[in-house]
């Protein structure tokens, strides 16, 4: 954990205001500590449960996510990368078309990247 992970956290929920209940969720879990790669795989299993009802809240998040690691820090990349991008469902799961919305900076950490 840095003060970069929970920076890019809060700012994805503050983005992403649909996702201020898994912050509030969190914190009450955590004694009020933000754990930032629980907090992001949190959000990956939101995106998996609202895929269909809220996609255009999904491309939001994967379009941040997506910015954030491209101009982001080595720590908020990792982050993204392995409590975001490699806990999207593998394929033929539900959920696995999330990759869809992967830009092409998050398709190159993409554990099945084709």
């Amino acid at each position: 954990m840095s003060a970069y992970t929970i920076a890019a956290i809060g700012a994805l929920i503050d983005t992403n205001r649909q996702l201020v209940p898994i912050l509030e969720e969190h914190l009450i879990d955590n004694e009020g500590e933000v754990l930032p790669h629980l907090v992001m795989a949190d959000v990956v299993r939101w995106l998996v449960e609202h895929r269909t009802s809220h996609p255009e809240v999904c491309r939001s998040v994967v379009g941040w996510l997506e910015e954030e690691f491209r101009r982001g820090p080595e720590e908020v990349r990792g982050l993204i990368t392995v409590s975001g991008v490699e806990m999207i469902p593998d394929p033929g799961q539900p959920g696995a078309e999330l990759r869809e919305l992967l830009g092409p900076v998050l398709r190159e950490v993409d554990p099945w990247r084709a």
